[in-house]
């Protein structure tokens, strides 16, 4: 399944959007720059085997700092995102330090500042470590679930989450 759309916002973040099949939900990969090709190539073999199951649309976003992240999840309602990192739990409260990001649009923009502890809303088998994670505590403060896992570990993730929601697969 090839992405029906690909853009780049003012960000400079790289969105990409898969539609699955007709009804479901809106989900959102979330992953850094240097996890960019190894997220958009797991979610690519995801949606070519059993991924074809998920109804709805799926959008990869390779974003860098917290404020196109945040600008997507205003612009878009999507049921639940998941963040490539580090396989976590949940984790504390945080303060990401002032940046200051300069886009190719040469747009600058700062990012930053004070944002919740979160809690994974689903729990991965072999997952109890818990740790820092600006886009999971994002998501938090904006009361969007959230889910981190390696690429590795996408589809699996994906697959379970949309398992255990009305209309999320196809039988």
């Amino acid at each position: 399944m090839a992405a029906s759309e690909v853009w780049t916002d003012m960000y400079g973040a790289i969105h990409a959007r898969f539609a699955g099949r007709a009804g479901g939900h809106a989900w959102l990969i979330a992953a850094p720059p240097e996890q960019g090709q190894v997220s958009a190539a797991a979610a690519q073999a995801l949606l070519s085997a059993e991924g074809q199951r998920l109804k709805g649309s799926l959008e990869l976003l390779i974003h860098e700092g917290t404020l196109p992240l945040e600008v997507a999840l205003q612009a878009g309602a999507f049921y639940g995102v998941l963040v490539i990192g580090p396989a976590l739990s949940g984790g504390p409260a945080l303060d990401v330090p002032a940046q200051t990001f300069h886009a190719p649009s040469s747009l600058v923009y700062h990012d930053g500042g004070s944002l919740p502890a979160w809690q994974a809303v689903l729990k991965l088998p072999g997952i109890r470590k818990r740790g820092p994670n600006a886009a999971a505590s994002l998501c938090a403060s904006l009361g969007v679930p959230v889910v981190v896992c390696p690429p590795e570990r996408l589809g699996e993730a994906l697959l379970t989450w949309a398992a255990s929601v009305p209309h999320g697969l196809a039988l």
